[in-house]
């Protein structure tokens, strides 16, 4: 028999909020423009599209990140965590898991899963800042102003702040993610909320 009121449940609610905060991270990720990126990583790039770069930039360890590369991994960890928190949130509905002899220890270990999670959502949403930062640095004029450039068989937009909005839903579904560990721990989960 499916726990259909898992969905109102303090923690089917934190599943749904979490659900919506990676896709819309997901989101804000890809449409991040790819190739200010790869200019943003290349200096002899900045020169032979005729970007100013900016000079005095702070010269941080975060700015030697490759941002094409973080890129594409923050997609795949989305991903794996979006289509791992669907998988839990779907579990609890049709196996009615609150309702097993096991739950505890269940609860326990999902909490736990949570805070890899958060960890790795906070991880990755401060690489994502750096790497908006690093464009807004790197390229400032360009950049700031939303300035096309003419690359070989494409024009490419910078799509200000995509990156920002990216890093502020990963830090928002950190959180989520920590108060659902935390309400497991704290064996909440018990309580449906009607």
């Amino acid at each position: 028999m499916a726990d259909k009121s898992y969905v109102i449940s303090l923690l089917g609610c934190a599943n749904l909020i979490e659900l919506t905060l990676v896709a819309g991270d997901f989101v804000a990720v890809c449409l991040t423009s790819t190739g200010y990126t790869q200019l943003a990583d290349s200096h002899s790039n900045i020169i032979k599209y005729n970007v100013t770069p900016t000079y005095g930039i702070d010269s941080t360890a975060f700015y030697d990140i490759d941002v094409y590369t973080t890129k594409q991994a923050d997609q795949v960890i989305l991903i794996i965590i979006f289509g791992l928190t669907l998988f839990s949130f779907l579990a609890h509905i049709i196996f009615s898991l609150r309702y097993r002899y096991s739950w505890h220890r269940l609860s326990i270990g999902v909490a736990f899963l949570c805070i890899i999670y958060a960890f790795t959502l906070f991880g990755m949403s401060v690489v994502v800042a750096c790497w908006e930062d690093k464009l807004r640095k790197r390229l400032t004029s360009t950049y700031l102003n939303n300035q096309a450039i003419v690359m070989p068989n494409r024009y490419v937009k910078p799509q200000t702040g995509s990156a920002a909005a990216a890093a502020t839903f990963g830090f928002a579904a950190c959180l989520i993610y920590l108060a659902e560990a935390l309400i497991r721990f704290r064996h909440l989960a018990d309580k449906i909320q009607l």
